[in-house]
Protein backbone atom coordinates (compact mmCIF):
# COMPACT_ATOMS: atom_id res chain seq x y z
CA UNK A 1 0.00 0.00 0.00
CA UNK A 2 0.72 3.39 -0.67
CA UNK A 3 2.74 5.51 2.55
CA UNK A 4 3.77 9.07 2.75
CA UNK A 5 6.65 10.44 4.51
CA UNK A 6 6.04 13.82 5.86
CA UNK A 7 9.59 15.21 6.40
CA UNK A 8 9.91 18.27 8.24
CA UNK A 9 12.72 19.60 10.21
CA UNK A 10 11.19 20.83 13.28
CA UNK A 11 7.32 19.48 14.12
CA UNK A 12 4.96 21.14 16.70
CA UNK A 13 3.00 18.33 18.56
CA UNK A 14 2.54 19.69 22.36
CA UNK A 15 5.34 21.31 24.42
CA UNK A 16 6.20 18.39 25.75
CA UNK A 17 8.24 17.67 22.76
CA UNK A 18 10.75 20.44 22.15
CA UNK A 19 10.95 19.68 18.91
CA UNK A 20 9.61 23.21 17.16
CA UNK A 21 10.55 27.09 17.03
CA UNK A 22 7.48 28.53 15.16
CA UNK A 23 5.29 28.68 12.68
CA UNK A 24 6.96 25.88 10.28
CA UNK A 25 7.22 23.65 12.67
CA UNK A 26 3.52 23.96 13.98
CA UNK A 27 2.19 23.90 10.80
CA UNK A 28 3.71 20.32 10.94
CA UNK A 29 2.67 19.35 13.81
CA UNK A 30 -0.83 20.55 12.47
CA UNK A 31 -0.40 18.46 9.11
CA UNK A 32 0.42 15.06 11.37
CA UNK A 33 -2.34 15.98 13.40
CA UNK A 34 -5.30 16.56 10.51
CA UNK A 35 -3.71 13.38 8.50
CA UNK A 36 -4.44 11.74 11.43
CA UNK A 37 -8.30 12.80 11.22
CA UNK A 38 -8.71 12.40 8.02
CA UNK A 39 -7.17 8.72 7.89
CA UNK A 40 -3.79 9.23 5.70
CA UNK A 41 -1.04 7.01 5.42
CA UNK A 42 1.25 9.55 6.51
CA UNK A 43 4.85 9.05 8.40
CA UNK A 44 5.95 11.99 10.06
CA UNK A 45 10.19 11.97 9.96
CA UNK A 46 11.93 14.27 11.92
CA UNK A 47 15.09 14.98 14.44
CA UNK A 48 14.92 14.82 18.22
CA UNK A 49 16.61 17.71 19.68
CA UNK A 50 17.17 16.79 23.08
CA UNK A 51 17.90 21.13 23.82
CA UNK A 52 15.25 22.37 22.00
CA UNK A 53 14.63 25.63 20.38
CA UNK A 54 15.93 27.28 23.82
CA UNK A 55 14.07 28.41 27.44
CA UNK A 56 13.14 32.46 27.04
CA UNK A 57 13.69 35.02 30.32
CA UNK A 58 13.81 38.91 30.31
CA UNK A 59 16.31 40.36 32.50
CA UNK A 60 15.60 43.95 34.17
CA UNK A 61 17.19 45.60 30.70
CA UNK A 62 15.17 43.48 28.33
CA UNK A 63 17.50 41.69 27.17
CA UNK A 64 16.79 38.30 26.24
CA UNK A 65 18.24 34.90 28.01
CA UNK A 66 17.93 31.69 26.42
CA UNK A 67 19.00 28.20 28.58
CA UNK A 68 18.38 24.79 26.94
CA UNK A 69 17.98 22.15 29.33
CA UNK A 70 17.99 18.25 28.19
CA UNK A 71 14.88 16.58 27.28
CA UNK A 72 15.25 12.96 27.68
CA UNK A 73 13.79 11.29 24.56
CA UNK A 74 12.61 8.24 26.68
CA UNK A 75 10.16 10.47 29.07
CA UNK A 76 8.53 11.26 25.68
CA UNK A 77 8.58 9.30 22.94
CA UNK A 78 8.64 5.15 22.11
CA UNK A 79 11.61 3.93 22.17
CA UNK A 80 11.43 1.41 18.50
CA UNK A 81 14.54 -0.70 19.13
CA UNK A 82 15.91 0.75 15.71
CA UNK A 83 19.30 1.58 15.07
CA UNK A 84 19.93 2.37 11.75
CA UNK A 85 24.10 2.97 10.49
CA UNK A 86 25.16 5.20 7.99
CA UNK A 87 28.49 6.30 6.47
CA UNK A 88 28.70 10.31 6.74
CA UNK A 89 31.71 11.98 6.29
CA UNK A 90 34.00 8.83 6.18
CA UNK A 91 32.58 7.30 9.42
CA UNK A 92 29.96 4.92 10.25
CA UNK A 93 26.83 7.26 12.33
CA UNK A 94 24.36 5.35 14.46
CA UNK A 95 21.00 6.84 14.37
CA UNK A 96 18.44 5.73 16.65
CA UNK A 97 14.61 5.75 15.91
CA UNK A 98 12.60 7.04 18.50
CA UNK A 99 8.66 7.39 18.01
CA UNK A 100 5.05 8.91 18.70
CA UNK A 101 2.12 8.03 17.94
CA UNK A 102 -0.57 10.99 16.88
CA UNK A 103 -3.87 9.36 17.06
CA UNK A 104 -6.85 10.80 14.86
CA UNK A 105 -10.54 11.94 15.83
CA UNK A 106 -11.68 8.28 14.98
CA UNK A 107 -8.40 6.22 16.33
CA UNK A 108 -6.22 5.94 12.66
CA UNK A 109 -2.82 6.59 13.70
CA UNK A 110 -0.36 8.13 12.21
CA UNK A 111 3.62 7.51 13.36
CA UNK A 112 6.35 10.52 13.97
CA UNK A 113 9.82 8.92 13.64
CA UNK A 114 12.76 11.13 15.48
CA UNK A 115 16.05 10.54 14.36
CA UNK A 116 18.52 11.14 17.16
CA UNK A 117 22.14 11.07 16.93
CA UNK A 118 23.38 10.97 20.50
CA UNK A 119 24.35 7.73 20.60
CA UNK A 120 26.95 5.41 22.33
CA UNK A 121 29.91 4.50 19.56
CA UNK A 122 28.74 7.73 17.61
CA UNK A 123 31.96 10.59 17.41
CA UNK A 124 32.16 13.72 19.30
CA UNK A 125 31.38 15.57 15.82
CA UNK A 126 28.03 13.48 15.28
CA UNK A 127 27.01 12.73 18.54
CA UNK A 128 25.80 16.20 19.58
CA UNK A 129 24.36 16.83 15.68
CA UNK A 130 20.71 17.12 16.59
CA UNK A 131 20.69 18.13 20.27
CA UNK A 132 19.99 21.57 19.13
CA UNK A 133 17.35 22.92 16.57
CA UNK A 134 19.32 25.27 14.10
CA UNK A 135 21.94 24.93 16.23
CA UNK A 136 25.77 24.92 15.50
CA UNK A 137 27.56 26.47 12.45
CA UNK A 138 26.81 25.79 8.60
CA UNK A 139 28.40 22.81 8.74
CA UNK A 140 26.28 21.60 11.67
CA UNK A 141 23.11 22.31 9.66
CA UNK A 142 24.79 20.28 6.64
CA UNK A 143 24.91 17.67 8.87
CA UNK A 144 21.15 17.96 10.53
CA UNK A 145 20.01 17.69 7.07
CA UNK A 146 22.40 14.20 6.04
CA UNK A 147 20.81 12.97 9.31
CA UNK A 148 17.09 14.08 8.75
CA UNK A 149 17.17 13.15 4.42
CA UNK A 150 19.63 10.40 4.15
CA UNK A 151 19.28 8.98 8.20
CA UNK A 152 15.27 9.52 7.68
CA UNK A 153 14.71 7.41 4.47
CA UNK A 154 17.23 4.67 6.01
CA UNK A 155 14.70 4.78 8.71
CA UNK A 156 11.62 4.85 6.70
CA UNK A 157 12.81 1.46 5.42
CA UNK A 158 13.69 0.01 8.42
CA UNK A 159 10.54 0.47 10.13
CA UNK A 160 8.95 -1.62 7.02
CA UNK A 161 6.74 1.46 6.24
CA UNK A 162 8.57 1.94 2.43
CA UNK A 163 6.36 0.02 -0.07
CA UNK A 164 4.74 2.21 -2.34
CA UNK A 165 6.74 5.49 -0.66
CA UNK A 166 5.66 8.90 -1.60
CA UNK A 167 7.31 12.34 -0.34
CA UNK A 168 6.42 15.31 1.02
CA UNK A 169 8.99 18.24 1.98
CA UNK A 170 8.53 20.58 3.81
CA UNK A 171 10.68 23.06 3.27
CA UNK A 172 14.37 22.74 1.64
CA UNK A 173 16.22 20.95 4.85
CA UNK A 174 14.58 18.21 3.71
CA UNK A 175 15.98 18.04 0.74
CA UNK A 176 18.33 14.90 1.41
CA UNK A 177 15.66 12.86 1.55
CA UNK A 178 14.71 13.19 -1.71
CA UNK A 179 18.45 12.60 -2.58
CA UNK A 180 18.36 8.97 -0.83
CA UNK A 181 15.47 8.26 -3.21
CA UNK A 182 16.67 9.08 -5.73
CA UNK A 183 20.01 6.72 -5.51
CA UNK A 184 17.32 3.36 -5.07
CA UNK A 185 15.14 4.50 -7.96
CA UNK A 186 17.76 5.54 -10.13
CA UNK A 187 16.07 8.38 -12.38
CA UNK A 188 15.03 11.62 -11.85
CA UNK A 189 11.89 11.76 -13.80
CA UNK A 190 10.74 8.18 -11.31
CA UNK A 191 11.69 10.19 -8.43
CA UNK A 192 9.49 13.00 -8.98
CA UNK A 193 6.76 11.41 -9.38
CA UNK A 194 7.08 10.27 -5.97
CA UNK A 195 7.80 13.54 -4.44
CA UNK A 196 6.37 16.42 -3.90
CA UNK A 197 7.54 19.83 -2.01
CA UNK A 198 6.78 22.69 -0.06
CA UNK A 199 8.48 26.44 0.02
CA UNK A 200 7.70 28.96 2.89
CA UNK A 201 10.26 31.15 1.64
CA UNK A 202 9.68 34.14 0.25
CA UNK A 203 13.69 35.58 0.01
CA UNK A 204 16.73 33.81 -1.58
CA UNK A 205 18.41 34.76 1.56
CA UNK A 206 16.26 31.94 3.41
CA UNK A 207 17.28 28.79 1.47
CA UNK A 208 20.05 26.47 3.04
CA UNK A 209 22.90 26.81 0.77
CA UNK A 210 26.54 24.61 0.57
CA UNK A 211 29.59 24.89 -0.46
CA UNK A 212 30.23 21.45 -2.71
CA UNK A 213 33.22 20.49 -0.74
CA UNK A 214 31.65 20.41 2.09
CA UNK A 215 29.13 18.11 0.94
CA UNK A 216 31.04 15.81 -1.11
CA UNK A 217 33.16 15.79 1.97
CA UNK A 218 30.22 14.93 4.45
CA UNK A 219 27.68 13.02 2.16
CA UNK A 220 29.64 12.53 -0.78
CA UNK A 221 28.83 8.78 -0.75
CA UNK A 222 25.15 9.32 -1.28
CA UNK A 223 24.94 12.46 -3.10
CA UNK A 224 27.52 12.59 -5.83
CA UNK A 225 28.64 15.81 -7.83
CA UNK A 226 25.90 15.19 -10.74
CA UNK A 227 23.05 14.64 -8.13
CA UNK A 228 24.54 17.99 -5.72
CA UNK A 229 24.72 20.04 -8.86
CA UNK A 230 20.95 19.90 -9.16
CA UNK A 231 20.80 22.14 -6.51
CA UNK A 232 23.03 24.52 -8.39
CA UNK A 233 26.44 24.37 -9.81
CA UNK A 234 27.77 27.31 -7.44
CA UNK A 235 26.66 26.00 -4.35
CA UNK A 236 24.45 23.22 -3.15
CA UNK A 237 20.91 25.36 -2.75
CA UNK A 238 18.98 22.90 -0.79
CA UNK A 239 15.39 24.47 -1.84
CA UNK A 240 16.38 23.95 -5.37
CA UNK A 241 17.49 20.61 -4.93
CA UNK A 242 13.81 19.84 -3.29
CA UNK A 243 12.27 21.64 -6.25
CA UNK A 244 14.69 19.70 -8.76
CA UNK A 245 13.64 16.04 -7.57
CA UNK A 246 9.70 17.30 -6.94
CA UNK A 247 7.03 17.00 -9.74
CA UNK A 248 5.48 19.82 -8.38
CA UNK A 249 6.02 22.66 -5.79
CA UNK A 250 3.65 24.40 -3.69
CA UNK A 251 4.08 27.76 -1.29
CA UNK A 252 1.77 28.05 1.39
CA UNK A 253 -0.35 31.29 0.46
CA UNK A 254 -1.77 32.64 -3.09
CA UNK A 255 0.79 35.52 -2.16
CA UNK A 256 3.82 33.36 -1.05
CA UNK A 257 3.40 31.14 -4.19
CA UNK A 258 3.92 34.25 -6.67
CA UNK A 259 6.45 35.69 -4.39
CA UNK A 260 8.28 32.73 -4.48
CA UNK A 261 7.93 31.50 -8.01
CA UNK A 262 11.25 34.02 -9.61
CA UNK A 263 12.97 32.29 -7.05
CA UNK A 264 13.07 28.86 -8.71
CA UNK A 265 13.69 29.61 -12.29
CA UNK A 266 16.78 28.65 -13.02
CA UNK A 267 16.56 26.48 -16.19
CA UNK A 268 17.55 23.39 -14.62
CA UNK A 269 14.96 23.37 -12.70
CA UNK A 270 12.74 23.17 -15.41
CA UNK A 271 14.77 20.46 -17.40
CA UNK A 272 12.53 16.78 -18.18
CA UNK A 273 9.28 19.09 -17.57
CA UNK A 274 6.40 19.86 -19.67
CA UNK A 275 7.33 23.30 -19.05
CA UNK A 276 8.73 25.86 -16.85
CA UNK A 277 8.58 24.85 -13.31
CA UNK A 278 5.83 26.81 -11.61
CA UNK A 279 4.97 27.04 -7.81
CA UNK A 280 1.28 26.57 -7.43
CA UNK A 281 -0.26 28.03 -4.43
CA UNK A 282 -1.61 25.83 -1.20
CA UNK A 283 -2.79 28.26 1.83
CA UNK A 284 -1.80 26.50 4.80
CA UNK A 285 -4.35 25.49 7.71
CA UNK A 286 -4.49 24.88 11.62
CA UNK A 287 -5.49 21.63 13.60
CA UNK A 288 -9.08 23.08 15.24
CA UNK A 289 -9.31 20.32 18.03
CA UNK A 290 -5.59 21.75 18.88
CA UNK A 291 -6.41 25.64 18.68
CA UNK A 292 -9.75 25.96 19.88
CA UNK A 293 -10.65 27.33 23.17
CA UNK A 294 -12.30 24.78 25.86
CA UNK A 295 -14.78 27.34 26.40
CA UNK A 296 -15.44 28.17 22.38
CA UNK A 297 -15.24 24.26 22.09
CA UNK A 298 -18.03 23.80 24.56
CA UNK A 299 -19.92 26.49 22.66
CA UNK A 300 -19.76 24.79 19.86
CA UNK A 301 -20.59 21.54 20.67
CA UNK A 302 -23.59 22.03 22.18
CA UNK A 303 -24.87 24.77 19.50
CA UNK A 304 -23.18 23.32 16.20
CA UNK A 305 -23.46 19.90 16.60
CA UNK A 306 -20.42 17.90 14.52
CA UNK A 307 -18.36 21.04 13.04
CA UNK A 308 -15.67 18.74 14.78
CA UNK A 309 -15.96 16.95 11.79
CA UNK A 310 -17.40 18.77 9.56
CA UNK A 311 -15.73 22.60 9.48
CA UNK A 312 -18.27 24.01 7.24
CA UNK A 313 -21.29 23.51 10.12
CA UNK A 314 -18.81 26.67 11.84
CA UNK A 315 -20.48 29.08 8.75
CA UNK A 316 -23.73 28.54 11.38
CA UNK A 317 -22.67 30.61 14.15
CA UNK A 318 -24.96 32.83 13.98
CA UNK A 319 -27.49 30.91 15.11
CA UNK A 320 -25.78 30.34 18.40
CA UNK A 321 -27.12 31.74 21.46
CA UNK A 322 -25.76 35.15 21.69
CA UNK A 323 -25.38 35.68 25.20
CA UNK A 324 -23.90 31.97 25.26
CA UNK A 325 -21.06 33.24 22.83
CA UNK A 326 -20.57 36.59 24.66
CA UNK A 327 -19.52 34.51 27.57
CA UNK A 328 -17.69 31.92 26.50
CA UNK A 329 -15.54 34.56 25.23
CA UNK A 330 -15.50 36.29 28.58
CA UNK A 331 -14.14 33.26 30.08
CA UNK A 332 -10.91 32.61 27.60
CA UNK A 333 -10.25 36.45 27.94
CA UNK A 334 -10.35 36.87 31.85
CA UNK A 335 -8.47 33.23 32.08
CA UNK A 336 -5.43 35.04 29.95
CA UNK A 337 -5.48 38.17 31.56
CA UNK A 338 -5.28 36.37 34.62
CA UNK A 339 -2.30 34.52 33.53
CA UNK A 340 -0.52 37.49 32.18
CA UNK A 341 -1.14 39.20 35.42
CA UNK A 342 0.61 37.00 37.08
CA UNK A 343 3.19 37.09 35.05
CA UNK A 344 3.88 40.66 34.80
CA UNK A 345 1.91 42.35 37.59
CA UNK A 346 0.15 45.53 35.24
CA UNK A 347 -3.23 45.08 36.33
CA UNK A 348 -4.79 44.14 32.86
CA UNK A 349 -8.27 44.63 32.33
CA UNK A 350 -11.06 42.12 30.91
CA UNK A 351 -13.18 45.41 30.23
CA UNK A 352 -10.51 47.29 28.05
CA UNK A 353 -9.56 45.81 24.20
CA UNK A 354 -6.81 43.64 24.79
CA UNK A 355 -4.91 43.11 21.48
CA UNK A 356 -2.18 40.30 20.92
CA UNK A 357 0.93 40.14 18.99
CA UNK A 358 2.54 37.02 19.26
CA UNK A 359 5.16 35.73 16.56
CA UNK A 360 8.69 34.79 16.21
CA UNK A 361 10.38 37.69 16.70
CA UNK A 362 12.01 38.48 13.21
CA UNK A 363 12.72 42.21 11.97
CA UNK A 364 10.43 41.88 9.36
CA UNK A 365 7.44 41.16 11.09
CA UNK A 366 7.99 44.38 12.64
CA UNK A 367 6.83 43.87 16.25
CA UNK A 368 7.61 47.19 17.54
CA UNK A 369 5.57 48.82 14.44
CA UNK A 370 2.71 50.13 16.64
CA UNK A 371 5.51 52.30 19.20
CA UNK A 372 6.33 54.48 15.16
CA UNK A 373 4.84 57.46 16.33
CA UNK A 374 4.02 57.57 20.59
CA UNK A 375 2.48 60.75 20.84
CA UNK A 376 -0.33 59.44 18.01
CA UNK A 377 -0.67 56.17 19.97
CA UNK A 378 -1.06 57.43 23.21
CA UNK A 379 -3.68 59.52 22.21
CA UNK A 380 -5.69 57.24 20.41
CA UNK A 381 -5.27 55.05 23.81
CA UNK A 382 -6.63 56.95 26.19
CA UNK A 383 -7.01 53.94 28.64
CA UNK A 384 -9.28 52.06 26.54
CA UNK A 385 -6.10 49.35 24.70
CA UNK A 386 -3.56 47.49 26.44
CA UNK A 387 -1.45 45.39 24.17
CA UNK A 388 0.22 41.61 25.25
CA UNK A 389 3.16 40.87 23.08
CA UNK A 390 5.14 37.07 23.06
CA UNK A 391 7.96 35.82 20.84
CA UNK A 392 11.40 34.31 20.94
CA UNK A 393 14.32 35.43 18.62
CA UNK A 394 17.07 32.82 17.65
CA UNK A 395 19.72 33.38 20.12
CA UNK A 396 22.09 34.35 17.40
CA UNK A 397 19.60 36.97 15.80
CA UNK A 398 20.41 40.50 17.05
CA UNK A 399 17.71 42.39 15.44
CA UNK A 400 15.38 39.95 16.94
CA UNK A 401 16.94 40.60 20.31
CA UNK A 402 17.13 44.37 20.28
CA UNK A 403 12.88 43.92 19.12
CA UNK A 404 12.26 41.94 22.45
CA UNK A 405 14.58 45.24 24.25
CA UNK A 406 12.14 47.65 22.65
CA UNK A 407 8.64 46.33 23.81
CA UNK A 408 10.32 45.68 27.40
CA UNK A 409 11.34 49.80 27.29
CA UNK A 410 7.82 50.67 26.20
CA UNK A 411 6.42 48.39 28.60
CA UNK A 412 8.58 50.36 31.32
CA UNK A 413 7.98 53.90 29.48
CA UNK A 414 4.51 53.87 28.86
CA UNK A 415 3.37 52.49 32.52
CA UNK A 416 0.69 54.47 33.77
CA UNK A 417 -0.50 55.43 29.84
CA UNK A 418 -0.45 52.40 28.23
CA UNK A 419 -0.35 48.40 29.62
CA UNK A 420 2.03 46.90 27.46
CA UNK A 421 3.02 43.20 28.43
CA UNK A 422 5.58 40.95 27.34
CA UNK A 423 5.04 37.49 28.41
CA UNK A 424 8.48 35.14 27.94
CA UNK A 425 8.99 31.76 26.42
CA UNK A 426 6.43 31.42 23.95
CA UNK A 427 5.52 28.29 23.11
CA UNK A 428 2.50 26.15 21.58
CA UNK A 429 0.80 26.68 25.10
CA UNK A 430 1.02 29.92 25.52
CA UNK A 431 0.12 30.89 21.84
CA UNK A 432 -3.32 28.70 22.61
CA UNK A 433 -4.05 31.05 25.01
CA UNK A 434 -3.66 33.87 23.29
CA UNK A 435 -4.93 33.35 20.55
CA UNK A 436 -7.82 32.63 22.10
CA UNK A 437 -8.02 35.34 24.75
CA UNK A 438 -7.15 38.53 22.75
CA UNK A 439 -9.93 40.99 21.40
CA UNK A 440 -7.86 41.41 18.30
CA UNK A 441 -4.82 40.08 16.62
CA UNK A 442 -2.36 42.22 15.26
CA UNK A 443 -0.13 41.31 12.64
CA UNK A 444 1.72 43.85 10.81
CA UNK A 445 4.71 42.22 8.39
CA UNK A 446 6.13 43.89 5.52
CA UNK A 447 4.29 42.61 2.73
CA UNK A 448 4.51 39.99 0.74
CA UNK A 449 7.28 38.62 3.50
CA UNK A 450 4.77 36.56 5.06
CA UNK A 451 5.02 33.08 3.92
CA UNK A 452 0.99 32.59 6.02
CA UNK A 453 0.80 33.35 9.03
CA UNK A 454 -1.57 30.42 10.75
CA UNK A 455 -1.95 32.59 14.05
CA UNK A 456 -4.25 34.39 12.70
CA UNK A 457 -6.16 31.74 11.98
CA UNK A 458 -6.50 30.42 15.06
CA UNK A 459 -7.43 33.45 16.38
CA UNK A 460 -10.26 33.49 13.91
CA UNK A 461 -11.43 30.27 15.22
CA UNK A 462 -11.76 31.89 18.40
CA UNK A 463 -14.07 34.67 17.38
CA UNK A 464 -10.95 36.79 17.71
CA UNK A 465 -11.06 39.45 14.27
CA UNK A 466 -7.55 40.08 12.97
CA UNK A 467 -6.24 43.29 12.58
CA UNK A 468 -3.76 42.67 9.46
CA UNK A 469 -1.69 43.92 6.67
CA UNK A 470 -3.13 41.92 3.39
CA UNK A 471 -0.06 39.59 3.26
CA UNK A 472 -0.27 35.63 3.63
CA UNK A 473 -3.68 33.85 4.98
CA UNK A 474 -5.43 37.48 5.57
CA UNK A 475 -5.36 38.46 1.69
CA UNK A 476 -7.41 35.59 1.42
CA UNK A 477 -9.66 35.62 4.22
CA UNK A 478 -10.07 39.11 5.01
CA UNK A 479 -13.73 40.59 4.38
CA UNK A 480 -12.72 44.39 5.39
CA UNK A 481 -15.02 45.79 8.28
CA UNK A 482 -17.18 42.52 8.29
CA UNK A 483 -14.73 39.61 9.74
CA UNK A 484 -11.84 42.02 10.94
CA UNK A 485 -9.70 45.12 9.24
CA UNK A 486 -7.08 45.33 6.67
CA UNK A 487 -4.03 47.46 7.56
CA UNK A 488 -3.67 49.71 4.38
CA UNK A 489 -3.77 48.48 1.02
CA UNK A 490 -1.50 45.91 -1.08
CA UNK A 491 1.63 47.69 -0.85
CA UNK A 492 5.18 45.92 -1.38
CA UNK A 493 7.48 48.53 -1.12
CA UNK A 494 8.70 48.64 3.18
CA UNK A 495 7.53 52.56 4.52
CA UNK A 496 7.17 51.85 7.81
CA UNK A 497 5.48 55.49 8.39
CA UNK A 498 2.98 55.10 6.07
CA UNK A 499 1.81 51.57 7.53
CA UNK A 500 1.96 52.82 11.12
CA UNK A 501 -0.39 55.48 10.48
CA UNK A 502 -2.79 52.73 8.57
CA UNK A 503 -2.32 51.07 11.91
CA UNK A 504 -3.75 53.96 14.01
CA UNK A 505 -6.15 55.02 11.80
CA UNK A 506 -7.80 51.82 11.85
CA UNK A 507 -7.57 51.30 15.64
CA UNK A 508 -8.82 54.80 16.17
CA UNK A 509 -11.65 55.32 13.33
CA UNK A 510 -12.73 51.81 13.24
CA UNK A 511 -11.38 49.25 15.96
CA UNK A 512 -12.05 51.35 18.52
CA UNK A 513 -15.54 52.53 18.04
CA UNK A 514 -16.80 48.79 16.99
CA UNK A 515 -15.51 47.07 20.28
CA UNK A 516 -16.67 50.02 22.61
CA UNK A 517 -19.93 51.02 20.64
CA UNK A 518 -22.92 48.33 20.28
CA UNK A 519 -22.38 45.65 21.57
CA UNK A 520 -24.42 43.74 18.95
CA UNK A 521 -21.98 44.56 16.28
CA UNK A 522 -19.25 43.60 17.55
CA UNK A 523 -20.16 39.98 18.29
CA UNK A 524 -21.21 39.95 14.78
CA UNK A 525 -17.66 40.74 13.86
CA UNK A 526 -16.67 38.26 16.02
CA UNK A 527 -19.10 35.38 14.97
CA UNK A 528 -17.81 36.64 11.39
CA UNK A 529 -14.26 35.60 12.43
CA UNK A 530 -15.32 32.26 13.61
CA UNK A 531 -17.77 31.47 9.85
CA UNK A 532 -13.98 32.26 8.24
CA UNK A 533 -12.37 29.40 10.20
CA UNK A 534 -13.33 26.71 7.65
CA UNK A 535 -11.68 28.21 4.66
CA UNK A 536 -8.56 27.79 6.77
CA UNK A 537 -8.72 24.57 8.26
CA UNK A 538 -5.90 22.09 8.26
CA UNK A 539 -8.64 19.40 7.31
CA UNK A 540 -9.04 21.24 4.17
CA UNK A 541 -5.24 22.07 3.86
CA UNK A 542 -4.41 17.97 3.70
CA UNK A 543 -7.14 16.58 2.11
CA UNK A 544 -5.94 19.25 -0.57
CA UNK A 545 -2.14 17.86 -0.61
CA UNK A 546 -4.50 14.11 -0.74
CA UNK A 547 -5.98 14.89 -4.03
CA UNK A 548 -3.61 17.13 -5.45
CA UNK A 549 -0.43 15.93 -4.90
CA UNK A 550 -0.75 12.22 -3.01
CA UNK A 551 -3.06 10.75 -5.31
CA UNK A 552 -5.29 9.81 -2.85
CA UNK A 553 -8.99 8.81 -4.77
CA UNK A 554 -10.84 8.74 -1.94
CA UNK A 555 -10.66 12.22 -0.78
CA UNK A 556 -13.45 14.79 -1.65
CA UNK A 557 -15.26 12.09 -0.93
CA UNK A 558 -14.66 12.52 2.59
CA UNK A 559 -14.71 16.44 2.32
CA UNK A 560 -18.15 15.73 0.13
CA UNK A 561 -19.68 13.71 2.58
CA UNK A 562 -18.19 14.18 6.16
CA UNK A 563 -17.85 10.09 5.90
CA UNK A 564 -14.72 8.74 7.24
CA UNK A 565 -13.19 6.51 3.96
CA UNK A 566 -13.18 2.31 4.58
CA UNK A 567 -10.41 1.80 6.88
CA UNK A 568 -8.83 -0.51 4.86
CA UNK A 569 -7.84 1.20 2.30
CA UNK A 570 -5.72 3.57 5.07
CA UNK A 571 -4.27 1.37 7.03
CA UNK A 572 -0.76 1.69 8.07
CA UNK A 573 1.11 -1.71 8.30
CA UNK A 574 3.98 -1.17 11.27
CA UNK A 575 6.63 -3.17 12.14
Amino acid sequence: MRHIAYVTAEIGLTTAVPTYSGGLGVLAGDHVKAAADVGLPLIGVTLFYKQGYGMQSVDVYGEQHLDFPLCDPADVLEDTGEIVQIELEAEIVRIKIWRRWVRGRHGHGVPVLFLDTDVDGNSPVWRPVSNLLYGGDVLNRLRQEAVLGLGGYEAIKALGYNEDLYAHLNEGHTALFAAAMLKDIGSVAETRKRVHFTTHTPVPAGFDRFDHRDVQRIVGLHVPPKVAHLGGTETLNMAWLAASLAERVNGVSVINARVANPLFTAPHLSEGRAGPLEIEPLTNGVHFDTWVAPEMGALFDYHLHGWRDNHEVLHHIGGVDPEAFSRARRRAKVELLEYANGMTQLGFDPDVLTIGFARRMASYKRANLVFRNLDRLIGLAGGKLQILFAGKAHDKDSEGRKLVRDILAMSHKLRGELRIGFLTNYNMWLGHKLTAGVDVWLNNPVRPLEACGTSGMKAALNGVPNLSVLDGWWAEGCVDGWNGWAIGQDEETRNDDRDAEALYQSLEDRVLPTYYGDKAAWRKMQMAAVATAPQFSARRMVLDYATKYYGWKHARAYIAHGEAPEPKILEIKHK
